[in-house]
């Protein structure tokens, strides 16, 4: 399970419970200053209540209820001489106040306002973005009944480890794992159940040990070697595994590495491809890094940033690092041969 398949189960749990939900996902490049996530939320939350049939038995009276609060912000509203940090106050004194109306509306019919943020990581490349946002929830919690969730490839929780960190403390982390031999196990038997199919040992191992528990990659190889069994046999061993490997590395080298390799940086591109030509495994040191790499380095450090907000590296701790899937290796040093590109000795 991958976070935005958390986010809509969250979303399932939160509905059952009776909770009012907004999901917000696709607005990078729509949302790029505090202003604008202020005015992202403020108009989609009152969308959620507008099309939300327990709020339809006085729909007109409701409309110009909701008509009544404003839903956009302008610097206009604080003056012209007001300084820049007094305008991000009273900005969050603005869209606090908003959300604590739209609750007070809600509440007859909610229990509490769940907010499921997806690709936090565009938030977190707005300045002040996530401060922001602590500010203006962790003071409506004694007024509203908000929650806030975001999910993404964020960075915030390695720059302040420190436990007193406000961010930390606001938004505990908890990173995804990949599943276990166990729960790779029932995830595929759960899988065969629906169609009434098996699976031999063999395979499971080999499906198990190739896609290393990562969600999608699990996902990826399963739906390819179901879709290749025929309606007389229902059973996979590792010959149908065989038959289907090359179209199963295909898939996923098109779908899923192509689109976080090609979007790097050229230079980025390259410490990448000295990485992956030298790693033995799947962790390295970033000592390693400037070594394969032959570069100084404060000019590697940028390149390793830019991979871990792709996730193609996870930060295991200090000076160490992590490729986060093998079959991606795999698929940079094909890269590598396709391209005749001659990676740095």
């Amino acid at each position: 399970m991958g976070k935005t398949s958390i986010l809509v189960k969250f979303e399932q749990i939160a509905k059952k419970n009776g909770c009012l939900v907004l999901r917000l996902s696709n607005y990078e490049g729509n949302v790029t200053t505090v202003t604008d996530l202020a005015d992202y939320i403020c108009t989609n939350l009152k969308r959620e209540m507008m099309f939300n049939q327990k709020f339809a038995s006085d729909i007109q009276k409701f409309k110009e209820y909701m008509a009544s609060i404003k839903s956009t912000f302008s610097y206009g509203e604080f003056g012209v001489t007001v300084e820049k940090r007094e305008r991000e106050q009273m900005l969050q004194d603005l869209l606090r106040t908003r959300l604590l109306k739209l609750w007070k509306t809600m509440k007859v019919e909610y229990k509490a306002c769940v907010i499921l943020i997806d690709e936090g990581e565009s938030i977190e490349r707005i300045e002040g973005g996530l401060i922001f946002l602590r500010e203006v929830f962790q003071r409506l919690a004694s007024d509203a009944k908000y929650m806030l969730t975001i999910a993404g490839k964020l960075n915030f929780p390695e720059k302040m480890s420190e436990s007193f960190s406000p961010l930390n403390r606001f938004f505990p982390c908890s990173t995804l794992k990949p599943f276990n031999k166990n729960e790779i196990e029932k995830y595929v038997r759960n899988q065969l159940k629906e169609v009434k199919g098996g699976i031999d040992k063999e395979a499971l191992l080999y499906i198990a040990e190739k896609s290393e528990g990562h969600p999608y990659v699990l996902a990826s190889m399963c739906f390819m070697v179901f879709d290749s069994l025929e309606d007389a046999n229902k059973e996979i061993n590792i010959h149908v595994i065989e038959k289907t490997k090359a179209n199963m590395y295909s898939r996923l080298a098109n779908d899923f590495f192509r689109p976080m390799l090609h979007p790097l940086t050229p230079k980025a591109k390259e410490v990448l491809i000295s990485i992956a030509s030298n790693i033995d495994g799947l962790t390295f040191k970033f000592s390693d890094a400037v070594r394969w790499s032959k570069l100084i380095s404060h000019y590697v450090s940028p390149y390793m940033q830019e991979m871990m907000r792709k996730g193609i590296l996870n930060k295991l701790e200090r000076g160490k690092y992590q490729i986060f899937h093998g079959l991606f290796i795999d698929y940079v040093r094909e890269y590598v041969k396709e391209a005749t590109i001659t990676p740095l000795e």
